[in-house]
């Protein structure tokens, strides 16, 4: 089930900072009020105030995932999302865990969700207010300043919720109209879980309002499968992710491509060998450029130390293998974008987020944050490869067909080249389906050049092959929809057209060239990242 024109993924991931803190602005004597039509409460006229405190002796320890070994000191974040709006606020914790959160005029007596991030911009999870039975209400009708009072962070958000302190008057303003569905132990359903998987799963969603529509706790920012119907926002098709500012285009993405001589790995690898491989092999991609018509310019951009992974102060930027932290975290200008390609030196987890500042030569400025709903655990796995009916099986470990390019696939080209692997598993290690899959296909000359830029494609290719050549690339593409169901051994099954494997190509500059060898990728694709398997075949 999807939800038509709303944010996605990583969606509701455009934080647009609320700046410092504000004076609170008095609700006694002089303060004009009036009545709320849902509630029946009195709203406060003017800006009013969310404030509380972390219980301090918990923000100062040290605490898995939420803080960076070493530093212990780092603040926590406060999110409100409105119901009625759409719009997030946020503010920051203090060195004692005090915060104060303005809410402008125009949005209160308006309800909001509250999200407590860790230093590492994981949610810890919502404030819920008051429970009844397996519901416990999220929803807070802002109508007047409110105190969440002390808060004692839960060591497992999965198995205890997060509830004001019995210092704090917020819980008066509970508004059962948003409400999350909870676990036996009291924590709403997404907790945890980034709200995926099948415990998360919805059968109804709300019906009016913007948050948390699946009610399972989480704000869409949070959430990576936003609508609860088990497909994960980044492959549920329209529900594609539009939460930066219209006038720029941001993205975020993961690239897990490896060779045939590394894949071995993650074919027979130990587990302690996998998460090396992982840590050194995986890239990820941060972009930002101006949409057309824009009428600001990115003067610069970078991403924020916290709230982030704690991993970021060891990521190093490809190819200089600089420290990304000793260059301030900065994405350098790069024709019509600015972009940085980083290695992040840890396993990545779904969860994990980034904010990226975003400043422009009017002066103003604007942070966008983005969840990672998934990640890439492995890369696609060749069972079998070969003609239809004569596969052979592929052995990472074999002396002379292995894929390397000292030890190619030989196939017979006279007949489509049929390739057997299983996707890649995301981090729970269920397989990841409903992608889609590109088989970029690379020619190399008998003197082991690569051909590709090169090539006339229309004279080498001049009847259509369906699928091939889109965009103008040397690929084939398969859209996830024309993938079929996972057979029951855990496999999908791909014919390469026999007509894309030419001897030889035309070349732009006249004349042609032979080809020796076709380096093929078989990747798979999604808007924030894809993962591959290059192999090295040759006709026998």
């Amino acid at each position: 089930m999807k939800r038509a024109g709303w944010i996605a993924l990583f969606l509701t991931l455009a934080l647009l900072p609320a700046g410092c803190p504000s004076p609170r602005v008095p609700t006694g004597t002089g303060t004009n009020t009036t009545t709320d039509p849902g509630t029946g409460g009195t709203i406060t006229d003017g800006t009013v105030a969310l404030t509380g405190r972390l219980n301090p002796g918990q923000t100062t320890k040290t605490r898995a995932r939420l803080q960076a070994t070493g530093d212990a000191t780092l603040p926590y974040t406060i999110v409100a999302q409105s119901d009625e709006s759409g719009q997030l606020y946020r503010t920051q914790t203090d060195a004692n865990g005090d915060f104060e959160l303005p809410i402008p005029s125009d949005e209160v007596g308006n309800t909001f969700v509250v999200t407590i991030l860790g230093p590492d911009g994981r949610a810890v999870g919502p404030v819920v207010l008051k429970t009844t039975g397996q519901q416990g209400v999220t929803g807070l009708d802002m109508q007047r300043d409110a105190d969440l009072g002390t808060i004692n962070l839960p060591d497992d958000p999965g198995t205890q919720p997060i509830t004001p302190g019995p210092d704090g008057d917020a819980a008066a303003l509970a508004d059962s109209r948003v409400a999350a569905r909870l676990n036996d132990d009291g924590a709403p359903l997404g907790s945890g879980c980034v709200g995926k998987g099948a415990t998360a799963q919805a059968t109804s969603t709300r019906a009016s309002g913007t948050v948390d529509v699946d009610r399972d706790g989480l704000v869409d920012l949070f959430d990576a499968d936003d609508d609860g119907d088990g497909l994960v926002d980044d492959l549920d098709k329209g529900d594609e992710w539009c939460g930066a500012p219209t006038d720029i285009h941001v993205n975020f993405f993961m690239n897990l491509k490896v060779s045939a001589e590394l894949a071995w790995v993650f074919y027979s690898g130990t587990d302690a060998q996998i998460a090396e491989a992982l840590a050194g092999h995986t890239v990820i991609t941060f972009e930002v450029q101006s949409e057309a018509g824009a009428t600001r310019a990115i003067a610069a951009a970078n991403l924020l130390e916290t709230p982030g992974p704690a991993y970021l102060r060891n990521a190093y930027l490809l190819g200089s293998g600089l420290s990304w932290r000793d260059a301030g975290y900065a994405l350098q200008r790069a024709a019509d974008r600015f972009e940085a390609f980083v290695v992040p030196q840890a396993v990545m987890n779904a969860g994990d987020t980034f904010t990226l500042r975003v400043a422009f030569d009017d002066g103003s400025a604007v942070e966008v944050a983005r969840m990672i709903n998934y990640v890439f655990k492995s890369i696609p796995a060749l069972v079998q490869y070969g003609a239809l009916g004569a596969l052979s099986a592929f052995d990472i470990n074999h002396p002379t067909a292995n894929g390397c390019p000292w030890a190619p696939l030989r196939f017979d080209a006279t007949q489509d080249l049929v390739l057997v692997f299983r996707p890649p598993p995301d981090e729970t290690g269920a397989p990841i389906t409903g992608t889609d899959y590109a088989f970029g296909v690379f020619f190399n000359s008998t003197d082991d050049r690569q051909l590709n830029a090169d090539i006339d494609t229309a004279a080498t290719w001049p009847a259509a092959i369906p699928g091939w050549g889109e965009h103008n690339s040397l690929c084939y593409r398969v859209r996830a929809a024309d993938m079929g169901a996972l057979s029951a051994d855990g496999t999908y099954t791909v014919r390469l057209p026999r007509q894309i494997f030419v001897s030889q190509v035309a070349l732009r500059s006249g004349g042609t060239a032979d080809v020796s060898s076709y380096k093929i990728d078989i990747a798979a694709e999604v808007p924030t990242g894809n993962a591959a398997l290059m192999l090295t075949f040759a006709r026998q």
